[in-house]
């Protein structure tokens, strides 16, 4: 095969998202990432994709970003100087992956990485298969092939496409990011992606993504799906009817009266409230197992505010875990709450204007941008997704320029299918 007959830009979102995946040894070494990211490069030079426009725009994000992490690090926290270098190293290291992505893309970008994501879920169908069939043949596999990513979870594997943790995640599907839960985000947004591209239509690929996330098992997840659902709707259906009407009371119904949902959440909020409290002991059990203490969503978030308070407003540094755990050694699973301590809550409100945005010429309507919102924060509430390359792109995507009627549904759907 000559090399004019490879999909380049394929293999660039291939290579993007498991740099995002934050599962494999590609995303977990750095000589690893730096080698892969040139490797993007590389196919956008050889592509001819880079234009002196958005060489531009990447200046000025730069140089604001960099201004906003050195003003903070002068005149708000008192940290040692490789504090501000972490800072500066997630820009070259994140947030350039994410504007090289959307360069060699440009309007194609949500295009590759829904078809990239359908062709991982299929993937995935077949590894869970078998994790579910024979798990402890699957873990020795796995174990045998899999390359040091530096993830202490016991029982953690990882084979690029695939993760597997024994022990933890038997019956859930990971795909090809750490935990199932994460792999449930990748997979809400890719779907909410295809959504924009046909107009809401639940064809094939919408298929393949749902029941990969079905897959995942993870409330959140769920809970994302389920309002991108109502997107779908009310996407399709604008006029108020009275299955809208009814709709309301079903949805608080299912969260006051399905276990799954209601009392999970509840029972989630006070367990949480419980580990916070007994955080010496905790530490004690999980310095013994060599592991970190697993703070769930709301302890997360508690812990988070108590630690940093005010701070919070500009946000730490990205190496924020280190004064975080001084005292005690966590791991913060609060998506939205972690970007608070990395880049401050004005760092989110720009990530999601960025994100709304995008999202606007797609929906039109304010209702549908507020469900667009609502998709994004309950996903990353639950995940450490935000500061992700994969989210991170919203800062850098085309922006559609007709608000109503944004694209011919023939020519979209023959340029979709031509990738």
């Amino acid at each position: 095969m000559k090399l004019k007959d490879i999909n380049l830009l394929y293999v660039a979102t291939l290579l993007f998202l498991l740099l995002s995946s934050n599962a494999n040894i590609l995303s977990s070494n750095t000589a690893a990432w730096f080698i892969t990211m040139f490797l993007i490069i590389v196919i956008g030079l050889v592509r001819r994709r880079f234009e002196a426009a958005e060489m531009k725009s990447l200046l000025i994000f730069s140089v604001v970003y960099v201004l906003f992490v050195v003003l903070r690090f002068y005149l708000v926290n008192e940290l040692e100087i490789d504090y501000l270098g972490s800072d500066l190293l997630f820009l070259v290291k994140y947030a350039w992956l994410a504007f090289i992505i959307c360069a060699i893309l440009k309007e194609e970008t949500i295009a590759y990485m829904v078809k990239v994501m359908t062709h991982l879920s299929v993937v995935s169908f077949v590894f869970f298969a078998l994790q579910l069939i024979a798990p402890e043949t699957m873990f020795k596999i796995f174990s045998a092939v899999s390359v040091p990513t530096g993830n202490s979870l016991p029982g953690y594997t990882n084979f690029l496409v695939f993760t597997f943790t024994r022990g933890f995640h038997d019956y859930s599907n990971s795909g090809f990011v750490w935990e199932p839960g994460a792999f449930g985000c990748f997979l809400v947004l890719a779907l909410m992606f295809h959504f924009f591209l046909n107009r809401f239509r639940f064809d094939g690929t919408a298929i393949i993504l749902i029941i990969a996330n079905i897959t995942t098992f993870s409330t959140t997840n769920y809970l994302g799906l389920f309002v991108l659902f109502i997107l779908a709707y009310r996407y399709r259906v604008p006029k108020l009817n009275i299955w809208v009407l009814v709709l309301l009371p079903v949805l608080i119904a299912l969260v006051v009266f399905v276990p799954f949902l209601g009392d999970k959440i509840i029972d989630t909020y006070k367990e949480d409230m419980r580990d916070l409290n007994h955080l010496k002991v905790l530490e004690k059990f999980y310095r013994h197992n060599r592991m970190e203490i697993p703070l769930n969503r709301f302890s997360s978030m508690w812990h988070i505010i108590n630690s940093f308070g005010d701070k919070l407003i500009l946000g730490v540094s990205n190496k924020y875990n280190d004064t975080l755990n001084k005292q005690f050694t966590v791991n913060i699973s609060n998506g939205i709450f972690d970007f608070f301590a990395k880049f401050g809550i004005v760092g989110f409100l720009y990530l999601m204007y960025r994100y709304i945005r995008f999202c606007r010429p797609y929906v039109v309507k304010i209702e549908n941008l507020v469900y667009c919102a609502l998709i994004i924060l309950a996903l990353s509430f639950g995940e450490p997704i935000l500061i992700l390359p994969f989210v991170l792109v919203f800062l850098f995507l085309r922006i559609k320029q007709n608000t109503i009627d944004f694209v011919d549904k023939s020519k979209e759907q023959e340029r979709f299918a031509s990738i």
